[in-house]
């Protein structure tokens, strides 16, 4: 009884085996992105369908627009010319860390916003989860004598902005307002 049951038992799972051999395969491939470091990543792809986006890993900086920013040093005129108070002739300093990197000559007797730096711009910035800063000063040197005047400064990590995937990044710092116009590059 025992091997009636046993070669009953074997004839029935072959059959059912070979049952399931002659199924159509009824997997169906699903396209997208493979890549898990890509922004796009689809985990149910089975098909890389090319469409891989991935996050910038440079950033150009373009134009540097000061929209705002103290207009006297603790109450005091910036500058004291020929003809008395005077506006502050002003330029900026891009820095990484305690580095300069790239700065502009001044813009002088500033009266009015926005102002406009393209001076020594593009500037290409390929670290982006590093902190920058940029600095506004007040130029009062003459002919290489005087000291500049510390205006005020922004600090932006690139990274930070990724998400925004805008032209433009705005930052604020205790009264100085600037927009950066910048171009994210693959």
């Amino acid at each position: 009884m025992k091997r009636i049951l046993l070669v009953l038992s074997l004839t029935t799972l072959i059959f059912a085996c070979k049952k399931e051999d002659g199924k159509p395969n009824t997997t169906t491939n699903i396209e997208g992105c493979t890549d898990s470091s890509a922004t796009n990543f689809l985990s149910t792809a089975t098909v890389d369908d090319g469409s891989c986006e991935y996050p910038p890993s440079e950033l150009k900086l373009t134009r540097i627009t000061v929209n705002s920013m103290p207009m006297t040093n603790n109450g005091s005129d910036w500058d004291i010319g020929i003809l008395g108070a005077e506006n502050p002739d002003v330029f900026y300093v891009l820095k990484q860390g305690n580095g300069d990197i790239s700065s502009s000559n001044s813009k002088d007797n500033i009266e009015s916003f926005p102002i406009l730096f393209t001076e020594n711009l593009p500037y290409t910035i390929n670290n982006l989860s590093q902190e920058y800063t940029i600095e506004l000063y007040d130029s009062d040197q003459i002919a290489g004598l005087g000291e500049n005047e510390f205006i005020g400064s922004c600090r932006f990590t690139p990274n930070e902005y990724i998400t925004i995937e805008g032209d433009e990044i705005n930052i604020i710092n205790s009264g100085v307002d600037m927009t950066l116009d910048v171009e994210w590059l693959q």
